[in-house]
């Protein structure tokens, strides 16, 4: 697969680089992937949260943080590895 980085995005991919953070644009990519990924996985809890309430299902707001808290650290280390 080939992509293009558009031109306004270039010169941070290209500091990325410099700063050594990241080897190669594939790597800065794949990066954003992960997050992009990660995003799309929080949106969907996020919905699936509002569902439940819609259908009268709830929690306390406790467990509900703690659980939050615990999904975030979990992707987070995910996009790490």
């Amino acid at each position: 697969m080939s992509v293009d980085i558009p031109a306004e995005l270039a010169p941070f991919v290209e500091r990325l680089i410099a700063e050594r953070r990241f080897l190669t644009e594939s790597e800065v990519l794949a990066e954003g992937l992960r997050l992009l990924q990660s995003q799309e996985t929080l949106r969907a809890a996020v919905g699936q949260g509002f569902a439940q309430l819609d259908e009268g299902k709830s929690a306390a707001a406790d467990t509900v943080f703690a659980k939050a808290e615990e999904r975030i650290a979990s992707i987070e280390r995910a996009g790490r590895a």
